[in-house]
């Protein structure tokens, strides 16, 4: 029902109530009728929760891999396998629950008593009991908890910046709409999680707990949870990588049944194949480095909610921002002013305001900021805001004059002006409000007898006019310097707010979002079909008058082009903080707003942001390293596997080698890979492209030639030894050392994609080397400690490890750091 739209008569008929209130017995049926008045967000069910670490295909092969092992009695395999993903999902648990404790801490208790009429008597009721038909007495400073119609107000404003976006204070009425109002024009009504600014207002509470617009916008944050573009990119190549392993594995065990080899050998030798071709070392690889960048966040007061929002963020390709409180302080201040004849207009600003009464209207509050206390006299009368004629005066007994502030067309409307005069005024007013300033007219009434009734008795060219005060939003110092920072990044920033088109495009001009009206778009003009909306909006970068059903369907254009991050802080920002690929939340923003956004800026400021991007896209530089990393000694592995198969050369490994080198060798390095520093100029290149692959052609083509060359060198090395007449011990624990140094060598190639790996020597990775002495020293108890029978390693000749070590870091190091050159040469 359109409540605002009925009298009060009828709306006590709907409801059954009337101006004394519901009896207890009613309340108490109603309550069992409607339920408790609070939100109900959904949360992940605890079944949820404890499977999330498992639902990616990495842990899926971990699984398949322990349970063939299993079955093929490898119990040392399968222990191995089982410890990888242990680890895993402890360190997804301990960080989910290192967040969740941080976000109650910042969670409010909404739950506050209210004054309500039962049974014609005042009472205390708790704000969870509140039912509709209840009468509900609201004060200044209180937080309203439910949406109601207003029954009585004295000089009600209202703060509905959390709902609509305005930081301006509305001023409620009792009144009755004919017409269709949007929600921030219904100013006879109040709605749940606004703020009562000043004065008193009689409300009967017409909806409560999901079904208030609160609560509407709430159930808008509980859609579908898509995954990373990361996650997903990272997904498919993993089927792409199984399904080639699977194809291969087929391929090699008929090859190797024919050359006479047992089934029972060939299927170990295929499912040998199989592990050293997947990267089982990647999960919780994975998982490390974006449990170490979300700490690293909330350093600097970036509180990460998920994986998918880290992984996300370094993808940015846009940011749609809300005003109130992101890009502002959502604090009024007095910006301008303008005086008509020289006379000064903050000389009578003051004595429009009572001093004596602590002061809960932001103009108010920026006019006594703006001036200094000399200007400030005793009021001996308050005339309270007249929404009939714009206006609010105060009355001076020794001056004999009221002074007036209020609508500059209604007290120019009641001002002695020459035409030359007015013409000023309104050239003045209208240059003001061009740069989207809140203007507010002052003047005087000299009084002839008594004072004044009300201002409506004030006739026409009764008002002395005095001048003109300009109060804006103050924007956040930061803001602009931030914004700059994510546009150098080729990030664009785009304002999304439910201010008047003026104000949005001059806040929009002084950040250096917009520079053309042309870059703006009202809410009134965006288009209603999905295709027609992401073709026109392509080029806008300001939003005005925008309501929160607009800020989704604005998100979900967006998102068919770009990855979105969307900024927020109130209940307005909800749908759109859950459908962007990153909803970004205000520490001090509505619990909902923060409950529907992946990340949390902590000190409210717009720079975090670009500080939470720019870790971002450290971290997937890091993962494309990573997979660089992992992938070519896969292949060089699967490689050697399928070469020693085909050129009738001894199995140059073994299972539980393979295994070694894939989940401790690997996981020792690459982890550091995951903390290396960034590479120069990192911000100032443009965002990759939402659908481009994770890996490019430059990275696959490297890949490439550093598996052949580790193959090419290993089978070398098998041949020679085998020609010599060595035996499948000695010539395994040499190719077994051997991989593992092409592993240490490729670890120092994936520190630079671009650049020479030796440059990177300026800048060190102290986790780096840390992991290469943890991979010797374990690679040392396995060769020559109390490991070496379990892993079937044979003492060998000093000369063919040095040697066989030598060339194979050498032969990795050239081929990678030559394909660097040639890419240089050709780009």
């Amino acid at each position: 029902m359109l409540w605002y739209k009925q009298n009060i008569e009828q709306l006590y008929k709907v409801l059954e109530t009337s101006d004394n209130g519901l009896s207890n017995d009613d309340a108490v049926n109603r309550l069992e009728e409607y339920g408790l008045n609070k939100l109900t967000v959904k949360k992940d069910s605890i079944w949820k929760i404890i499977l999330e670490p498992f639902k990616n295909m990495f842990v899926a092969v971990l699984i398949v891999a322990a349970t063939v092992s299993l079955l093929s009695h490898e119990f040392i395999d399968a222990i191995i396998i089982a410890t990888i993903i242990i680890i895993n999902f402890t360190i997804y648990y301990f960080q989910r629950y290192a967040t969740t404790r941080v976000l109650r801490s910042l969670s409010k208790n909404n739950i506050q008593e209210n004054n309500v009429i039962r049974g014609s008597k005042q009472q205390s009721v708790c704000s969870t009991d509140l039912v509709p038909g209840d009468i509900l007495i609201i004060n200044e400073g209180e937080k309203i908890p439910a949406d109601a119609r207003i029954v009585y107000v004295d000089n009600f404003q209202v703060d509905e910046s959390s709902l609509t976006g305005e930081s301006v204070p509305v001023h409620k009425h009792v009144s009755t709409f004919e017409l269709t109002k949007q929600i921030f024009e219904q100013d006879n009504m109040v709605f749940q999680g606004t703020y009562a600014l000043a004065g008193t207002a009689k409300v009967l509470v017409v909806e409560t707990g999901g079904r208030t617009e609160y609560g509407k916008i709430a159930k808008l944050s509980t859609g579908d949870v898509s995954k990373s573009p990361v996650q997903e990119k990272i997904d498919k190549m993993v089927t792409l990588l199984i399904k080639v392993t699977a194809g291969l594995a087929i391929v090699v065990f008929l090859l190797s049944l024919a050359r006479g080899i047992p089934a029972a050998e060939s299927l170990r030798f295929v499912l040998s194949m199989a592990v050293s071709a997947v990267p089982e070392g990647l999960p919780v690889a994975l998982t490390v480095i974006i449990v170490l960048g979300m700490r690293r966040m909330a350093k600097q007061k970036a509180l990460v909610q998920s994986f998918k929002a880290i992984e996300d963020v370094g993808l940015v390709t846009t940011i749609a921002t809300d005003k109130t409180g992101t890009l502002t302080k959502n604090h009024l201040k007095v910006v301008a002013d303008w005086s008509l004849n020289n006379k000064n207009v903050s000389d009578i600003t003051g004595l429009t305001i009572d001093t004596s009464k602590k002061q809960f209207d932001p103009i108010d509050q920026a006019i006594l900021e703006s001036i200094k206390p000399n200007k400030l006299s005793k009021i001996d009368k308050i005339y309270p805001f007249d929404i009939s004629i714009r206006m609010s005066g105060a009355f001076i007994k020794k001056d004999k004059a009221i002074y007036i502030k209020g609508s500059p067309e209604h007290i120019l409307a009641k001002s002695k002006l020459t035409v030359e005069q007015r013409h000023k005024a309104e050239s003045a007013l209208h240059e003001l409000t061009s740069n989207g300033y809140r203007v507010i007219a002052f003047g005087n009434y000299k009084l002839k007898g008594e004072p004044l009734i009300d201002l409506s008795l004030i006739n026409k060219d009764d008002i002395e006019f005095i001048g003109l005060l300009a109060f804006a939003d103050e924007l956040r110092p930061e803001a602009k310097e931030a914004i700059e920072s994510a546009q150098n990044a080729g990030i664009s920033v785009r304002l999304i707010t439910g201010d008047h088109y003026e104000t949005a495009f001059n806040i929009g001009k002084q950040l250096g979002i917009a520079s053309h009206p042309n870059q703006v778009i009202q809410g009134i003009d965006l288009p209603k079909n999905t295709p027609s909306l992401v073709e026109n909006i392509g080029d806008k970068t300001v939003f005005a008058r925008i309501l929160p059903e607009d800020k989704f369907k604005i998100l979900n254009a967006l998102k068919q082009t770009e990855i979105t991050a969307m900024t927020g802080d109130g209940v307005n920002d909800v749908p759109a903080l859950a459908s962007a690929h990153v909803g970004i939340a205000m520490g001090s923003g509505s619990d909902i707003a923060k409950a529907a956004a992946g990340i949390i800026l902590l000190d409210d400021n717009f720079s975090t942001i670009v500080k939470a991007i720019a870790e971002g896209r450290k971290i997937f530089d890091n993962i494309r390293r990573m997979l660089f990393y992992l992938l070519s000694t896969s292949l060089g592995e699967v490689l050697t596997m399928i070469g020693a198969l085909l050129f009738g050369l001894p199995l140059p490994v073994t299972a539980i080698q393979i295994l070694w080198i894939n989940l401790v060798t690997d996981t020792a390095m690459v982890l550091p890979l995951g903390t290396e520093p960034a590479e120069d100029g990192y911000m100032n290149r443009p965002p990759r492209l939402p659908k481009a692959p994770l890996m490019n052609r430059i990275l696959l083509t490297r890949t490439v030639l550093i598996g052949i060359t580790m193959a090419v060198i290993t089978l070398i090395t098998v041949a020679i030894l085998t020609q010599q007449g060595f035996d499948i011990s000695y010539i395994q624990t040499i190719s077994f050392s051997m991989l593992i140094v092409a592993q240490w060598a490729n670890a120092f190639n994936a520190r630079s994609e671009f650049k020479s790996s030796f440059s990177r020597l300026k800048r060190m990775n102290y986790g780096l080397v840390f992991g290469l002495v943890v991979a010797i020293c374990l690679q040392s108890l396995v060769m020559f400690g109390p490991l070496s029978s379990i892993f079937e390693i044979q003492t060998i000749s000093v000369f063919h490890l040095l040697l066989g070590s030598i060339v194979m870091i050498i032969s990795i190091l050239a081929v990678s750091e030559l394909h660097k050159i040639s890419v240089k040469a050709n780009n």
